[in-house]
C-alpha cells in the first residue's frame, strides 16, 4: 500500500529582517555600513524635517540648506553613539536631534559651516507640490513633520509598488487602478475601468484590493525600516494612519 504524500509543510513566518535602523545601531565600528543605512534613512526623512523647518518659518532655501546641514551633521558626529537605541523609533529620535541642532547652531552659521566642501548629501531640488501643500494646511511644525513623514512613507511605498507592477508587465493596468489605492473611490470609478479595461467591474474591485493589501504590506516594510524593535511596527502603523487622517 503507498503511503500518501505528507501534507506540505506550513511556510515559516519571516523572521524579522536586519533594517536601516537597526544596521545603524550595529555598525558602530563600520563607518562604511553604517553611512549606508543612515543616509538610506536621511533620504527617507527629508520630507518631514523640511515639512518642519517651513512650519517653522523658514524660507523653501532656507529650509533646503538646513535639512542638508543637518543631514550632514548626523553622518560626520557621534549623533548614533550618543544614542540610547532601545528608546528609538527613528522617528521620534530624529526630531529630537533636530531640535538641539537648531538650538545650537543659527540657521546660516550652519548652512555654510556643513554646506562648504562637504558634499550633497542630498539632492532634492524643488520641494514637490504636496510637501508645500501639507506645510501650508499643518496647523504647526510638529503636525508638519508627522503629516510629511507619513506622506513620505507612503509614497515610497507606492513607488516600491509600481515598481513591482511595472517588472510584472502590468505597467498600463496599474496607472489606471492605481488612483483607487488607499483611500476612497469616486462613484462610478470601477465601472468607468472596466468599460475601458473590458473586465468585469467585480474584476476591478478585486484587483484594486490585492493591490491595496500588497500595499500595506509594502507600508508595513517601510514603517519596520525605521525601528529597532519588530514588535513596535503595529504601533507605529497606528500612528501613520492617524497621521494620514489628520
Amino acid at each position: 500500500m503507498d503511503r500518501a504524500s505528507p501534507p506540505p509543510a506550513a511556510p515559516a513566518p519571516e523572521a524579522f529582517q536586519s533594517t536601516a535602523w537597526t544596521l545603524v545601531i550595529a555598525a558602530r565600528t563600520d563607518s562604511a555600513s553604517r553611512r549606508a543605512a543612515l543616509e538610506r534613512l536621511c533620504r527617507t526623512y527629508w520630507p518631514p524635517v523640511f515639512g518642519y523647518l517651513r512650519r517653522r518659518g523658514y524660507t523653501p532655501a532656507d529650509a533646503q540648506d538646513l535639512t542638508q546641514s543637518f543631514f550632514l551633521e548626523l553622518l560626520e558626529s557621534d549623533f548614533l553613539d550618543r544614542s540610547d537605541p532601545d528608546r528609538g523609533r527613528f522617528r521620534g529620535y530624529l526630531i529630537g536631534a533636530l531640535r538641539r541642532h537648531l538650538a545650537r547652531e543659527r540657521q546660516h552659521a550652519a548652512a555654510q559651516k556643513r554646506g562648504g566642501g562637504a558634499g550633497l548629501l542630498l539632492r532634492p531640488g524643488e520641494p514637490e507640490a504636496w510637501l508645500e501643500a501639507l506645510v501650508d494646511a499643518a496647523p504647526g511644525p510638529d503636525e508638519a513633520y508627522e503629516r510629511a513623514w507619513a506622506h513620505a512613507l507612503l509614497g515610497r511605498a507606492l513607488a516600491r509598488l509600481e515598481a513591482e507592477q511595472t517588472e510584472a508587465g502590468r505597467a498600463g493596468a496599474f496607472a489606471q487602478l492605481r488612483p483607487c489605492l488607499g483611500g476612497d473611490v469616486a462613484p462610478g470609478r470601477y465601472a468607468e475601468i472596466a468599460r475601458e479595461t473590458g473586465i468585469s467591474r467585480t474584476q476591478v474591485a478585486l484587483r484594486v484590493h490585492r493591490l491595496n493589501q500588497r500595499l500595506i504590506e509594502l507600508v508595513r516594510r517601510e514603517v519596520a525600516d525605521t525601528v529597532a524593535d519588530p514588535t513596535a511596527v503595529r504601533a507605529e502603523m497606528a500612528h501613520l494612519r492617524l497621521a494620514l487622517a489628520r
